[in-house]
């Protein structure tokens, strides 16, 4: 048995689309599970995105039924949910309505995570819904603060994932106050934006909930990992000696073999794994 559980984010395993890396697979999602399962990985995440939100199968109870459906079919669970959604309509900016819609939004997608029987969902506060500013950081938290009920009640973690140096990032989690809202890194993103991982990480290591896997090069796009820059043997040892059990999300660039690159991915990752297990 593994040590950490592995998972792979939805629409890494289906053809990629043309415009852009990341996408929710509508024709192709309930493939996707016995796919995975094959090559390995621990559980899927969803993704729920603001285009076509309203076709999302896990906006609606039918649709839920059906991923519960492909759940107990392929043996894979869906572990965690992504919330590109909040990308878009945002927690943090805009009128003080608009906040409060996109937080009555992410109480919903709450409980249709633990439906499809989920228990973490990622919210990525990056790009066009950075935190980058105090003014931001205190809406963001406002707004997490009134989903808190719905966490405890559903038994549903949210991990944060932003594009900030480690201490600004414990500081913003610590700052909404409550054991359920935690940290989701990215090792690539962070990578991209030039911050050395295995120091990074470190005020996040209390606080870690899961983290996404990938490779960027520096100020610059995805890459197969091995080709960017991330300094996984650091990180990975730095996790290690911390005694992180927590699960691993391989978020990687794949190309016209979705199944190839999904191969060597969870390959790449679980070597790093056990290179770092062996040096701790």
């Amino acid at each position: 048995m593994r040590e950490h559980r592995i998972g792979v984010m939805q629409g890494r395993l289906s053809p990629r689309p043309s415009d852009r890396l990341q996408a929710f697979p509508h024709a192709s999602w309930p493939e996707e599970f016995a796919l995975a399962k094959r090559i390995g990985f621990d559980f899927i995440e969803w993704i729920y995105e603001a285009p076509r939100a309203a076709e999302n199968p896990i906006a609606t109870r039918a649709g839920r039924a059906a991923i519960r459906s492909c759940v107990h079919q392929s043996g894979l669970p869906v572990g965690s949910v992504c919330g590109d959604y909040f990308m878009i309509e945002r927690l943090a900016g805009g009128s003080a309505s608009e906040r409060l819609r996109n937080s009555e939004a992410l109480i919903a997608l709450v409980g249709w995570t633990r439906e499809i029987g989920g228990s973490r969902i990622l919210l990525p506060l990056l790009e066009t819904s950075a935190v980058d500013s105090p003014e931001l950081g205190a809406q963001v938290v406002e707004s997490l603060q009134r989903v808190l009920p719905a966490l405890e009640e559903c038994h549903v973690t949210l991990g944060l994932e932003m594009e900030i140096p480690g201490p600004e990032y414990a500081a913003l989690i610590q700052s909404v106050g409550h054991p359920r809202v935690r940290a989701y890194y990215d090792v690539g993103n962070s990578t991209a934006q030039g911050f050395d991982i295995a120091e990074d990480v470190r005020p996040l290591l209390p606080l870690l909930e899961a983290v996404h896997v990938k490779d960027r090069v520096r100020h610059g796009t995805s890459r197969r990992f091995g080709e960017g820059a991330a300094n996984f043997s650091g990180f990975f040892a730095r996790l290690a000696a911390a005694g992180y059990g927590g699960d691993f999300l391989v978020q990687h660039y794949f190309d016209a073999d979705p199944e190839d690159s999904a191969r060597h991915s969870l390959g790449f990752v679980l070597a790093s794994l056990l290179a770092a297990r062996r040096a701790a």
